[in-house]
């Protein structure tokens, strides 16, 4: 069925194909934090699949699904995959390839850490994909420690000597920008040409 959608400018479009990407981090009661990722993509209209005969519209032709279970430092514990719909048999067969990942720490060089630990054609580019919205999703699930409630994710900065894991991570979290500066002096440096 098409859908009329004025898009662009007015120009009427046609839905062709939806993706959906879900995150979900958790405390476990063992003190580990987890993270549930999935990816689902689906077309608005029937379609006939090699490998799976008739997909009815709005069946997944991508139901990806991964968990991670970090430590306190980050450092992997537990790492699994599943690949619930597949246009391919043999897609399923990585489905054990983030275990390679456990006892690794994500931080700076996370992904040369992943490309050293699972080769380009080991993998799916999907399941790869993943991973990054999981593991920003890991940092937002930390940010206000195990004990949130009633607290800020910086409460009080300064007492700190090692700079959190999102300091230099992006443009308002640069060291020689106005946030560091004022909210982490100690971890602060000056602008390039700045007295």
């Amino acid at each position: 069925m098409q859908t009329p959608d004025n898009g662009h400018e007015g120009s009427a479009r046609r839905l062709m194909h939806r993706r959906s990407i879900e995150c979900t981090g958790f405390l476990r009661d063992d003190g580990l934090w987890e993270v549930e990722a999935r990816l689902i993509d689906t077309k608005p209209f029937s379609q006939r699949d090699r490998f799976r005969g008739e997909l009815p519209a709005g069946q997944p032709v991508h139901d990806i699904r991964l968990r991670l279970a970090v430590d306190d430092h980050l450092t992997i514990r537990e790492a699994d995959t599943t690949m619930q719909a597949t246009p391919f048999p043999t897609c399923i067969e990585v489905e054990g390839i983030l275990q390679r990942l456990v006892g690794e720490r994500i931080g700076k060089g996370w992904r040369e850490v992943v490309r050293r630990n699972i080769g380009r054609l080991e993998t799916c580019t999907h399941l790869s994909e993943l991973l990054g919205p999981a593991v920003t999703t890991l940092f937002q699930t930390m940010s206000h420690g195990k004990t949130p409630e009633g607290r800020s994710s910086r409460d009080n900065p300064q007492a700190q000597d090692k700079p959190p894991f999102f300091i230099g991570g992006c443009h308002s979290w640069r060291t020689d920008g106005p946030i560091v500066a004022e909210l982490f002096p100690q971890f602060a440096t000056k602008a390039p040409g700045g007295d």
